[in-house]
């Protein structure tokens, strides 16, 4: 069997030249001298010896990082799931592999991104603020998903006006005492916009808003059950008719726990989501919710961090995807006594 120092010799090029084209990295090379050692490859009948270290030195590594903290079961979360299945299917086209973590500290995402067969990374659940330094200090292409936006790659989508549009909605149906559900004390990126939103739609509608209708929901599951339960307790005394909840994750919790306090949705509250994800069509009722489509979003992620890595020109570094209200029978039109 012909060597590449052989083969080399035969075309009076350097061996490097042909271990190049043998090895695809053929970027920097003539289209020429690429298929001149091409078609000398198959005429010469060369067979590549892949030995075990060559194999995994050829892998190319991307890190998948879901830096959510205290939230239980990330990937048993749709959203999470859906996001990490899109990646790894938008990867295998690039000859990429994930190499997937739940890290509970910025620390561990550094220390795997500081392994010298990792490439790049995705990161879910970094704050705004630390993207730009977080990216510095890697030295790395890194891409963040739903982390706001600043100097530095993220891929999100139009949270503010999903968060309007979701309680114009809501309005134009007749409400106007109207709950934000949050799992956040204080919003921020993705939630924070849907936030601002939900109070940019009241405020054109005459009605200002009031921090007692902000409800947060804790991470923990029964310290989530209890708030959800004293809101129900008190959301007819208070005047409460609907409810915005910031995923439908927790939306589907709400009006499970509402219907276990004698609460009925739609007929004694409404209840609207955002993700529109598999609760959101589990719900019973369907609930009314934003859609947007977490497929797209981590297939953006995946071709904006494979632009970085092969050091191709990136025309825009933050995007904001479309999208779309979808409306079922979660949310009653309280204008019509027949609704």
């Amino acid at each position: 069997m012909i060597t590449i120092k052989e083969l080399a010799s035969i075309l009076g090029i350097s061996p490097t030249t042909v271990s190049n084209v043998v090895n695809g990295h053929t970027e920097k090379m003539s289209p020429a001298t690429r298929q001149r050692i091409e078609e000398a490859l198959v005429q010469y009948q060369f067979h590549r010896t892949i030995r075990q270290e060559d194999h995994s030195k050829a892998l190319k590594l991307i890190s998948v990082d879901f830096y959510l903290r205290s939230k239980e079961n990330v990937i048993m979360d749709p959203f999470c799931s859906e996001l990490l299945n899109a990646i790894c299917v938008k990867l295998k086209e690039f000859g990429a592999y994930p190499v997937c973590g739940i890290p509970q500290k910025q620390e561990d995402i550094f220390h795997k991104l500081q392994a010298r067969n990792i490439q790049g990374g995705i990161v879910v659940g970094v704050d705004p603020w630390e993207c730009q330094n977080f990216s510095a200090k890697v030295g790395k292409p890194v891409v963040f998903i739903d982390c706001g936006e600043g100097e530095y790659d993220n891929v999100g989508i139009a949270d503010y006006e999903g968060g309007k549009e979701m309680t114009e909605f809501i309005l134009k149906q007749g409400h106007r005492k109207i709950a934000f559900f949050c799992d956040r004390k204080n919003p921020i990126s993705s939630t924070f916009e849907r936030f601002r939103g939900y109070c940019d739609a009241l405020e054109g509608y005459g009605i200002k808003y009031n921090s007692e209708d902000y409800y947060y929901l804790p991470d923990e599951r029964n310290l989530r059950r209890e708030a959800i339960r004293n809101f129900a307790l008190q959301a007819k005394q208070e005047g409460y008719t609907a409810v915005f909840v910031v995923s439908d994750l927790l939306a589907n919790e709400t009006v499970n726990r509402f219907f276990e306090e004698g609460l009925s949705v739609p007929e004694d509250i409404s209840v609207a989501g955002f993700d529109d994800n598999l609760y959101a069509r589990m719900s019973r009722p369907m609930l009314t919710t934003i859609r947007q489509s977490v497929e797209e979003k981590g297939e953006e992620a995946v071709k904006l961090l494979m632009q970085r890595i092969r050091g191709e020109e990136v025309i825009a570094t933050s995007f904001k995807l479309p999208v779309e209200l979808i409306v079922r029978e979660s949310v009653k039109n309280i204008n019509s006594p027949h609704i």
